[in-house]
């Protein structure tokens, strides 16, 4: 228990934070503006949302930190937070947690001790580093996560909901063009075997209404292997490493690859479209063909209408979405190499063999400060979800029904309201329920806070 508060202690007197913790206003915010095509030349293929360092132009050691308490039901959680600017470029970050029930909080991979203390149970840090950052490249080392593709809350093989991970990223800004490179840690089984991750991509903007992106992301595995340096070279592909057998352990079942094309269009400045589209294994072959192999990958779809109408101080988002992803997409051929992280799914929250649909919308007032969001919808949920036996292989990329099995057949409606009272004080009241055909009706009520301590120095 003294190593948690040594940690809070350290977030709340040093540290500071480049990407913005998913509970913060300040994430959700950014995310409905560039998701309403404002700020169109921060949008960016590459998330999730960071900070926006002001240049100060000071030799000084600036610290914006807090310290808060949030509880929701039966959750309660102690966080610390901490984001250091030293002559504008410099920086460092931290943003750990403390929680009584691991298994109620999102994107949490703590494991919980057999003893508690003061009913805290399980400690994490969630974001952690340091980085370089200038007008054109972001030199970065720590923990997090990457999130990649067009649109909110349709990505497929990164997301922002998935566990934090240790990696390295390279990200380069040449105005229209950017490109990204990062390589990373997962994680380590009972079987000493160690898994990675490694990606790459590239995007076009114009900064007015058109954004084009390619990208690249690898899985890697072996028994006591380590970092492979071969997919250290930013320039290179999964595809020339495992064929021409310059990986450090050698075949071609050693890596688990997923390219993505994604592109957003605002329309009129009010209607934008996002679109994602992934290949995991693509047949092209004859002989495959002619198996009966089937090619498995997946996409996304979302068309968002932005308005201001109801007051000047407001704004609406209004959309509709729809993401499929295929029976064995994510998973590979070695159970290791799947697109898991501590036995959750990187990308979309409901893993794979799925399809959803939903109408919603987002409701911002400046005036109150608060956000209202719903959306109803279907989802579709076959039985060999990479959510399900998370290491398990691929049996066949036979062609197949889609979804697989018996799968559930799902109705779904969520509303959410957060106020954020004053600025250190926010409460939140989310409703979600779940008609599954053929099982009973599932429903679930939270309400809770969120309030803190800030503290803003120079040295």
């Amino acid at each position: 228990m003294k190593f948690f508060f040594f940690i809070f202690f350290l977030a709340c007197n040093f540290l500071p934070c480049q990407t913005i913790p998913n509970e913060f206003k300040e994430f959700h915010k950014r995310k409905l503006l560039i998701d309403s095509g404002k700020n169109w030349d921060q949008n960016s293929i590459f998330g999730p949302p960071r900070i926006i360092n002001s240049k100060s132009k000071s030799d000084s050691l600036i610290i914006n930190s807090r310290f808060g308490i949030q509880a929701f039901n039966k959750a309660r959680s102690l966080y610390g937070y901490g984001h250091f600017t030293y002559k504008d470029n410099f920086h460092g970050y931290l943003y750990s947690r403390v929680v009584n029930y691991p298994d109620l909080f999102e994107r949490y991979s703590g494991i919980p001790r057999d003893i508690s203390r003061y009913g805290f149970t399980s400690g994490e840090n969630d974001q952690s580093g340091i980085c370089f950052e200038n007008d054109w490249l972001i030199f970065q080392f720590g923990r997090g996560r990457e999130s990649w593709g067009a649109g909110n809350d349709i990505q497929l093989g990164l997301s922002e909901n998935s566990n934090s991970y240790d990696y390295g990223m390279l990200d380069l800004d040449f105005k229209n063009l950017r490109v990204r490179y990062f390589n990373g840690y997962l994680e380590t089984d009972t079987l000493f075997v160690n898994r990675y991750i490694t990606g790459r991509g590239i995007e076009w903007n114009n900064k007015k209404n058109f954004l084009l992106g390619l990208s690249e992301v690898v899985i890697y595995s072996g028994k006591n292997r380590v970092i492979d340096f071969s997919y250290l070279n930013p320039i290179s592909t999964h595809l020339e490493i495992e064929l021409n057998d310059k990986q450090n352990d050698l075949g071609t079942d050693s890596g688990n690859g997923i390219w993505q094309l994604s592109m957003d269009y605002l329309f009129r400045r009010s209607l934008k479209f996002s679109f994602n589209y992934l290949i995991d294994e693509f047949v092209l072959d004859k002989v495959q063909k002619d198996a009966n192999k089937n090619s498995e990958g997946g996409f996304s779809f979302k068309i968002l209408y932005s308005s201001n109408i109801l007051s000047e101080h407001n704004l609406l988002n209004i959309y509709f979405s729809t993401i499929k992803i295929g029976t064995n997409t994510f998973r590979h051929e070695d159970g290791k190499n799947n697109f898991v992280a501590r036995e959750e799914p990187l990308g979309w929250s409901h893993g794979s063999d799925g399809r959803e649909s939903k109408f919603g919308l987002n409701l911002y007032s400046d005036s109150i400060n608060m956000l209202v969001s719903g959306n109803l919808g279907k989802r579709d949920l076959g039985i060999n979800s990479i959510t399900e036996n998370s290491y398990s292989p691929y049996i066949d990329y036979s062609s197949a029904v889609f979804p697989s099995g018996d799968f559930r057949k799902i109705l779904f409606a969520q509303i959410g309201i957060q106020w954020w009272y004053k600025p250190y004080l926010s409460f939140l009241i989310k409703f979600d329920h779940e008609k599954v055909e053929k099982h009973d009706n599932q429903s679930k009520l939270e309400a809770g806070f969120d309030i803190y301590f800030p503290l803003h120095t120079k040295i």
